[in-house]
Order: C-alpha cells, then structure tokens, then sequence
C-alpha cells in the first residue's frame, strides 16, 4: 500500500539507525508486493495530499478611546439576551459510516498521519478511516475519511464510491450512540497531485470528505491517476 508524504518534522538518526530504516523499508517493500496475491491493495488515497499546517489567525484589536476624543464612548458590552438554546458540539469519536443508497455500513478506525505527514490508511481493508486531529463528523469544520478502492476487478469497501450521487444521505454513527447526518453535496475526481481546497479545515459549518482512490490505475507502480472526493454538508441529528 502506497503511503502518503509525512507532514511531522523528521528525526536526526545515526546512520545505523537509518540503515536500519533502509532495510526496513526494503523489507516492507517486498512484502506489500507479495501481499498482492493475497488481495491487499496499494493504493492510497493522500499519497502527495499532505495535511495543511494551519496558519495562526491573529485576533482583531480595538483601539483605545484617545484622550482629546470628546465623542462619547460606547458600551462595548450588548445588552442581555434571552439564551437561545445551541445543539451540544458533538465530541464522541465515529465508529461506523452508512451510505445506504450504496448499501454499505463499515466500521470507522482513528487515524493520525503517517511518517510522511498525509493521512494514514486503514489497517483493515474493509474499514474506513477517520482524521482523529480534524473534527468529530457533526463538529464545526472538515471531518476527513478515507477508505481503500482496491485494484480494477478486485474493488474494496470504497470501490463503488463513484456511484454516490449529490443529495443522498450518509449517516455517522458515534460512540455515543448519536446519529450524524449528512446530504452529499458534489463527487468530484482531483488529480493525485493536487487537493481540494480547505480541506481538513477545523473551523466553518460541519461537514464531511469522503477520500478515495479513482482515475487511470498504473499496474506497474499499482497506483491511481486521481482522487475521489465526496463532500457532504451537514443535515442535522437523526433519531
């Protein structure tokens, strides 16, 4: 399986330790190619889409009320309002997806960024996975998941992810037992060097990005031409 490129800082090593690296690598090299007999596929849906460092948005600053300004000061502070009650920010970790125009309903494993700085990839091929540093799906922002498409013949649980169509429903559930609700709102194809903008973003209305593999297969390097991506916006909590 084809990892993307890390975003963490790398480590200073020895050299015997890199060597070690080195052989590791070379190790793991021949075992993904062998593990292709056995089914388990290379694709990766982040390779080259590393996860954005977010920049520090300063906060506004207002000016103090000059000495020599006769012109009244006002308030800053409104009066009160009535409270106006807010649905709770959702904070349970997602542990199943349901798209069930698609008829599929896989488990939701955590993932951090491989040591290359992307989106890590499932470990069990029939699972999707969900950016555990990005929002929880419902929470202000980006919430990340990917899942593996497979090889051309041999499709996995994102494999029929193309069939989506804008304004059918997926469905998160979370470990609280609460039932997010999201409306696709476009399934569009990226080239696999570049990214959709603000994606993985923490902040503005909920919604979620499905991530998979799409496009040309080169059966040399087992990889894909393209990335397939789902947005969905935020329809509310199911019951």
């Amino acid at each position: 399986m084809v990892r993307a490129r890390p975003f963490v800082g790398r480590l200073h090593r020895a050299p015997m330790v890199f060597a070690g690296e080195v052989a590791l690598t070379m190790t793991l090299g021949v075992t993904l190619a062998l593990a292709w007999s056995d089914g388990t596929p290379s694709d990766d849906p982040f390779h080259n889409w590393k996860v954005p460092k977010l920049s520090t948005v300063a906060s506004a600053q207002v000016p103090a009320h000059h000495p020599y300004d006769t012109s009244p000061v006002l308030d800053p502070k409104p009066p009160p309002a009535s409270p106006v009650p807010q649905t709770p920010i959702p904070t349970s970790p997602p542990v199943r997806l349901f798209l069930p125009t698609l008829n599929l309903h896989p488990p939701v494993e955590p993932l951090g960024l491989d040591r290359y700085g992307a989106m890590d990839t499932p470990n069990n091929i029939w699972d999707v996975g969900w950016y555990n540093a990005g929002p929880v799906p419902g929470a202000p922002g980006d919430a990340v998941m990917d899942g593996h498409a497979g090889y051309p013949g041999q499709p996995l649980i994102f494999g029929r992810l193309a069939k989506i169509q804008p304004g059918e429903p997926i469905w998160v559930v979370l470990a609280d037992g609460s039932k997010q609700v999201f409306t696709v709102v476009s399934v569009k194809s990226w080239p696999a060097n570049s990214m959709p903008p603000n994606m993985f973003e923490p902040y503005g209305p909920p919604r979620l990005t499905l991530v998979t593999c799409d496009g040309d297969f080169n059966s040399d390097t087992k990889t894909y031409a393209s990335r397939l991506v789902v947005e969905a916006g935020f329809a509310g909590v199911g019951t």
